[in-house]
Formats: structure tokens, C-alpha cells, sequence
């Protein structure tokens, strides 16, 4: 949806950046049942064991808990089915965001399953809504979705995934972490970002807009891991351009698009 545009323009102050970065190998994931028995104590999760192609679980009788943990990446969630629950998490019950946030870290770190790189990212409020007669909002049930990011080798990890979810009363009614394990490997070439700007103008950066002109203002140095349904052979560096998208001078939108960093030869030389 939305139209490609391939106008832009690299509008940051040149500064001196790295030739080369450091390449992770991503270890075999941990799918073990030793692994699962030990998140399903944590999360207090009793039932029968299942084992499925692309998950290993245990749910338990009534099938309201359940906890699994994928073969791909070894990511590890936690479902309550039954919440949240219109009584149990009613907007009123809910703790504040900074309460939440509170809570989300003691439970991790009072399991041990706060990582090392793992830091506070941001707080989404979900609820379930109607509208009265009037048009008004109405907010049932909810859930306060406390975000963590990760940094390894001093820069950011995109796409990890570690979140708790805190219903009423702070209960914790979900879980989610896609935290893969990595080796370092060596230091290999990357491109510099004008040389990736040169591949983000060929690629075009999708907009709302119509021949909007676009102006990069940021580039970053990161990593980027994939979702927990896709193998991984190594943890990608990227170079991340982000600015604003302009139609006219009313109309305007924040843009960012992700360019793989490494060169081509040292893609090369990490896949063969």
C-alpha cells in the first residue's frame, strides 16, 4: 500500500564511521523439554506435554495456560486464553504504565530471565472497545504490554522481542521472548552509509504520499534479528535511515527504512 518514492535526499552531518563491524553467528536454538519444564515453573503452567513440527509445549487441562517454545528460534511465550478478562482487568484495575513497567522487571529478574543487553523500551495500553450512542469510546478489559529492546556489541538489536503483559491487579497474563543466542565471530567490511544511500535511492522508501520529497536525517548503525518463525545463520547489521516524507507544506510523515550494511563480500564470506 502507499507509493514508492526514490527522491531523497541525505541531509546528516558527515562524521567519521566504522569500516567494519562485528558479525555474531546465531547458535542452534534450545527446544529442549528440560528448557520448557523450567519456564512452565516459572509461569506456574501444569498439563500435558505436546510436541508439534515447528513447537514443543505443555498446556495445561482446561486449556486456559499454556507456555511453548519454538523449534526455529527457541522463542518462548506464555498464553493465558481467558484474559484479558472483562471483571479481572477492567480499565480501573489496571496498574499505571510506570507501575507495570515495575512489575514486568521484578518478574523477570526475580526468574533470572532478564537477560544481559535487555532495557526498558516503551508501554502500549490494550483494550477492548465499544462506542455508546453517542460516539463516545468505551474501554472494556485490557492489558498493559510492557516492551523490552536489546543491545549487543553496543548497538541495537531491531526486531528482538521481549514483552509482559500486565492485566488487572498486576497479574502477569503474558509473556514473549524471541532472544536468540549468539557466538562473535570476526570483524568483517561493511558499506559506508553513503554507499547505502546510494542502495536505499535505487530500493525507493514507501510513503502515504504521492511524489513526496524526502529528506534522511538520521542514519544509524544496528543489528537487525529476524522473527521467530525464520531460521537465522547470523545477526545482520543494517544502517537505518530515518527523515521525513513532504508532499506539500501541510502534509508531511515520518519514514525510516532498514539497508543491509555488510558488503557483498563479506556476506560472501560468512555464508560460505
Amino acid at each position: 500500500l502507499g507509493f514508492v518514492s526514490h527522491s531523497m535526499s541525505l541531509n546528516v552531518p558527515f562524521r567519521e564511521n566504522p569500516e567494519k563491524i562485528l558479525v555474531d553467528k546465531t547458535l542452534p536454538p534450545n527446544a529442549s523439554r528440560n528448557r520448557l519444564d523450567e519456564y512452565a515453573k516459572i509461569l506456574k503452567v501444569n498439563g500435558t506435554f505436546r510436541e508439534g513440527t515447528q513447537v514443543i509445549s505443555l498446556q495445561s487441562e482446561d486449556l486456559i495456560f499454556g507456555v511453548e517454545i519454538g523449534k526455529v528460534s527457541g522463542d518462548v511465550r506464555y498464553l493465558v486464553q481467558n484474559r484479558p478478562d472483562d471483571t479481572l482487568d477492567s480499565p480501573d484495575k489496571l496498574p499505571s504504565d510506570e507501575e507495570a513497567v515495575m512489575i514486568a522487571t521484578q518478574f523477570l529478574k526475580d526468574n533470572n530471565i532478564y537477560p544481559e543487553g535487555a532495557a526498558f523500551r516503551k508501554t502500549e495500553q490494550e483494550y477492548e472497545r465499544s462506542t455508546d450512542k453517542n460516539g463516545t469510546e468505551i474501554r472494556h478489559a485490557g492489558r498493559i504490554v510492557v516492551w523490552f529492546g536489546r543491545t549487543l556489541n553496543n548497538l541495537d538489536v531491531k526486531g528482538t522481542q521481549l514483552y509482559v503483559e500486565i492485566g488487572g491487579n498486576g497479574d502477569v497474563i503474558g509473556y514473549l521472548a524471541n532472544w536468540r543466542e549468539y557466538m562473535p565471530t570476526k570483524e568483517l567490511p561493511i558499506k559506508s552509509p553513503e554507499a547505502a544511500f546510494e542502495d536505499l535511492k535505487q530500493e525507493g522508501l514507501r510513503t502515504s504520499q504521492e511524489s513526496p520529497s524526502i529528506s534522511i536525517t538520521n542514519v544509524t548503525l544496528a543489528y537487525r534479528t529476524k522473527a521467530g518463525a525464520y531460521e537465522e545463520e547470523y545477526l545482520e547489521p543494517i544502517w537505518i535511515f530515518s527523515g521525513t516524507a513532504t508532499a506539500d507544506k501541510t502534509s508531511s510523515e515520518s519514514v525510516s527504512k532498514y539497508i543491509p550494511a555488510l558488503t557483498g563480500e563479506s556476506v560472501k564470506s560468512l555464508t560460505s
